[in-house]
C-alpha cells in the first residue's frame, strides 16, 4: 500500500504524523469493512447478513464508513510508524479524520516517544561527588559479639535475686480496693522484667526477688489500672555462653581463637560500612549526572510509572481504598529521578558502546563458585535460571557505567566516625 506520511516533531518527545491514502489504495480494505457491517444487519424479508448491497449502501453507509475508520486507521498508523521508524510509548491520539465513500482518506496521529538525549562531551571533573569512609570502633565489635552471644544464650532456672531481663512465671491475683483477693480473678502469667508493661519503677518492684516472693502493684494489664498481687513461681534467666575458643569454633569452624574471631567480626562490620558507603556514593554520583544532563520526561511515561507505583503500593499494603493522588504525590520525585536515570543510562550505554559479554557473566559465576565452596549448589541452582543470569548481566553493566562516571568526576573523600553517627541518632 502506498501511504503518504509526513512527520512533524512537536517537541523532544512528541510527534505528529499526517497520514493520507488514495481511494484506490484503500478500496479493498473498505470492502472488507462493508462485509463486516453487512454480516451484522438483519432486515425483515432477508436472512441475517444477506441484505442487498444497494440497501446496505443507501441505509447503512455511515456505519460502513465508521467501521472502516475504526478498523483501518489504526492499521495505517502502525504502517506509518514502521515507515518512519518510530516507537511510541503511549496510545496515539487520532484526529482530523477526513473520509467518505469513494474519497481519499487523511488523518493525523499524535504520540510520545522516548526522548533521545544529547549527552555532554565527557571530560574530567564534570561533577563533584563526596565519598564517605566510615571508621568503626572497638565498641561496635564488642556490641556485635555481645548480640551474637545473647542470641546463643540458653534459659536457666534460678531461685534467687531476679534482675532486669529475667522472665518470670507468676500467679497474678487481682485485688479489690481494700487489698483483698477477688475470687475468680487469678491466673498464671509469663512476664519479663524490663518489658512493657513492667518497665521503669514497676520493673524495680520485681528486681532482687526470690521464688515464692510476692509483689503488690497497680498496673494496666490491658483493661485499665488495677491492683494486683504477683507471686513468683519460677525465675528464668537467659545465660550467654562463655566466650572461649570452643564457642568461636561453633560460630566459625575456620577460626582458631577468640582474637581471630574478633578480627573477622571487625572485617564484617567494616565490609558492611563499605557497602553502605558505596551505595551512598553511587547514588550521589548518579544524582549529580542526572542533574547535569536533566533529561526531559514525557508526561505519559511519568504517568504510567506512577500508576504502576500506585498499584504496587496498594497491593503490598493490601489497601485498595488508598487515595491514588496522595500516593502519586508521595512518589513523584522518586519516579522522576528513576525515569531520568533510566533515560540517561540508556543514552550512556549507546554513546559509550558499553556491553557485557556472556564470558564476563560466566567468569563472574565461576569466581563466585570458587570463593564460596560451601554454597556451590545454591549458586549453581540460582544461575541456572536465565532471568537471574540476565539480572547479573545488568548489574555488571551498571558497574561499568558507574566506573565510567567515576572517571569523569571529582571525588572528595570524607572520614566519618561511626560513633558520631550513633551519637547523633541517639539525640
Amino acid at each position: 500500500m502506498n501511504l503518504k506520511v509526513k512527520s512533524k516533531k512537536i517537541n523532544d518527545f512528541t510527534y505528529e504524523l499526517a497520514i493520507s491514502a488514495k481511494w484506490s489504495e484503500i478500496k479493498e480494505d473498505f470492502n472488507a469493512a462493508k462485509k463486516k457491517v453487512a454480516k451484522e444487519i438483519k432486515l425483515p424479508g432477508f436472512r441475517k447478513g444477506k441484505v442487498p448491497e444497494s440497501i446496505l449502501m443507501s441505509q447503512y453507509i455511515h456505519s460502513v464508513e465508521m467501521g472502516f475508520v475504526q478498523d483501518f486507521c489504526e492499521k495505517y498508523y502502525l504502517m506509518a510508524l514502521q515507515e518512519e521508524k518510530l516507537t511510541p510509548i503511549n496510545q496515539a491520539q487520532l484526529k482530523d479524520i477526513d473520509f467518505s465513500y469513494e474519497k481519499d482518506l487523511s488523518f493525523k496521529s499524535e504520540f510520545e516517544i522516548e526522548p533521545s538525549l544529547s549527552l555532554p562531551k565527557f571530560k574530567k571533573n564534570m561533577v563533584t561527588v563526596e565519598r564517605i569512609k566510615f571508621i568503626s570502633n572497638d565498641e561496635e565489635v564488642n556490641k556485635t559479639i555481645e548480640n551474637i552471644m545473647n542470641s546463643q544464650a540458653k534459659a536457666e532456672q534460678i531461685e534467687n535475686d531476679s534482675k532486669d531481663g529475667d522472665f518470670l512465671i507468676v500467679d497474678m491475683q487481682e485485688l479489690d480496693d481494700s487489698g483483698l483477693p477477688i475470687i475468680g480473678k487469678k491466673e498464671k502469667k509469663y512476664i519479663a522484667i524490663g518489658q512493657d508493661p513492667f518497665i521503669e519503677e514497676k520493673a524495680e518492684s520485681f528486681k532482687s526477688k526470690n521464688v515464692g516472693d510476692s509483689v503488690k502493684i497497680t498496673i494496666d494489664m490491658g483493661d485499665g489500672n488495677k491492683n494486683y498481687q504477683f507471686t513468683i513461681d519460677t525465675i528464668q534467666r537467659r545465660v550467654p555462653p562463655t566466650l572461649d575458643d570452643d564457642f568461636v569454633k561453633q560460630m566459625d569452624p575456620n577460626c582458631k581463637s577468640v582474637s581471630e574471631w574478633k578480627q573477622n567480626v571487625q572485617k564484617s562490620i567494616d565490609n558492611e560500612y563499605q557497602r553502605k558507603s558505596d551505595e551512598m556514593f553511587n547514588s550521589s554520583l548518579i544524582d549529580e549526572f542526572v542533574k547535569l544532563v536533566n533529561p526531559v520526561l514525557p508526561l505519559s511515561m511519568l504517568n504510567n510509572y506512577l500508576n504502576n507505583i500506585v498499584n504496587e503500593v496498594k497491593q503490598n499494603q493490601n489497601s485498595p481504598e488508598m487515595d491514588d493522588n496522595k500516593i502519586k504525590e508521595q512518589y513523584q520525585i522518586f519516579a522522576e529521578n528513576n525515569l531520568k536515570w533510566f533515560l540517561l543510562r540508556k543514552a550512556i550505554i549507546s554513546d559509550q558502546d558499553l556491553s557485557v559479554s556472556s564470558d564476563e557473566v560466566n567468569n563472574f559465576i565461576k569466581d563466585a563458585l570458587n570463593n564460596n565452596e560451601t554454597q556451590k549448589d545454591e549458586i549453581e541452582r540460582f544461575y541456572k535460571k536465565e532471568s537471574n543470569k540476565n539480572k547479573l548481566a545488568d548489574d555488571l553493566l551498571d558497574q561499568k557505567i558507574i566506573e565510567m562516571l567515576k572517571d569523569h568526576s571529582k571525588i572528595k573523600e570524607k572520614n566519618q566516625k561511626t560513633s558520631e553517627l550513633e551519637g547523633a541518632s541517639n539525640k
